[in-house]
């Protein structure tokens, strides 16, 4: 069960109430960082740099682990070649929007791209290509590091148009299995019923001192949350599914009390909303490594290539709701 989140496609987190909700949803919210900036954080938003140094957020190095996936490169560059390079309506160089990657994130990848004519050499360590191309990248980089073991995390964006470029769950529905399909619409109608949201800008100070004395408020709710909706997924029937729903919800009604309570010490209002647009960004469901080559395919593909088949394996999405019936399954404590 993920406890954090992996923030893309920039380096720093948006100062916006998104923000806010993620932070106090997940543990902590990490976002993915080049090595050198590491080392010299004074080049960082100073935002960032006071929430790395909280615990709020922290970095993950892309080049500390994207060899783990033995096909990252491969998988991506199949994609480009079936999906970018066809692509109808290509941009002609007067119009382009560029956008720099930096190449630590991209293992063999930007060699290639240049060899492509979609991508040219920057300062020192960087590459320019079409935003377009950047965001599609980015959105398969944070899907392979969010699902490898060493990181166990949700890929978030706030960004609509990147959330869709590898497949929004609203989008998936039709092509979900029926327990996928049923987790989504538990978490959902769960989620716009029981969270409670700060409506207040983002707030670093607030932020601090909320998680400092109330930290393990929302991510209780959000671990009953998760739990909930995988009991609910395997219930044979509607009416099962909607009897277990109402049951939940209200068992939840003094938890989500407590947190309301707790959070109108530290912010002016709060309101009930869901986290739906956070879940957006993930690997869609329905991927698997014989589709016709999307992004989504590609992300799965590199996904399976980790290294040692039991690590590709517990990479999947939903991968804790089997280990979770296995352990029950067996009696073992």
């Amino acid at each position: 069960m993920q406890k954090r989140a992996l923030y893309f496609p920039h380096v720093s987190v948006p100062s916006t109430p998104w923000t806010t909700q993620a932070l106090l949803y997940w543990d902590r919210l990490a976002c993915i960082v080049p090595a050198n900036l590491l080392y010299r954080p004074e080049q960082m938003d100073p935002r960032m740099q006071i929430l790395l140094r909280e615990g709020l957020s922290e970095p993950i190095i892309p080049g500390e682990y994207i060899y783990h996936a033995v096909d990252f490169d491969q998988c991506f560059l199949d994609f480009v070649e079936e999906r970018i390079l066809r692509r109808p309506h290509r941009l002609s160089p007067p119009q382009r929007v560029v956008t720099r990657v930096h190449a630590e994130k991209m293992g063999k990848i930007p060699q290639q791209l240049v060899k492509m004519g979609l991508a040219s050499e920057a300062e020192w360590g960087w590459y320019e290509m079409e935003t377009y191309l950047a965001n599609q990248f980015m959105s398969y980089l944070a899907s392979v590091l969010g699902a490898l073991p060493g990181i166990n995390a949700t890929p978030v964006t706030d960004q609509t148009s990147i959330a869709s470029s590898i497949g929004t769950i609203h989008q998936s529905l039709k092509r979900l299995t029926d327990n996928q399909l049923h987790t989504f619409k538990a978490k959902e109608a769960a989620l716009n019923a029981l969270l409670p949201i700060p409506d207040f800008p983002f707030n670093v100070d607030k932020i601090i001192k909320f998680k400092s004395t109330h930290g393990d408020l929302l991510p209780a709710l959000r671990t009953r949350i998760e739990s909930h909706c995988a009991e609910i997924a395997v219930l044979p029937t509607h009416e099962e599914r909607l009897a277990a729903s109402e049951a939940f919800l209200a068992e939840c009604g003094g938890q989500v009390r407590e947190i309301e309570e707790a959070m109108r010490a530290t912010f002016p209002k709060i309101v009930m909303g869901a986290l739906t647009p956070l879940f957006g960004a993930g690997l869609p469901r329905h991927a698997s490594p014989g589709a016709q080559p999307s992004l989504a395919g590609a992300a799965y593909q590199a996904i399976a290539s980790i290294r040692g088949p039991r690590l590709a394996q517990e990479s999947r999405p939903l991968a804790y709701v089997v280990r979770a019936q296995k352990k029950f399954s067996s009696g073992r404590p």
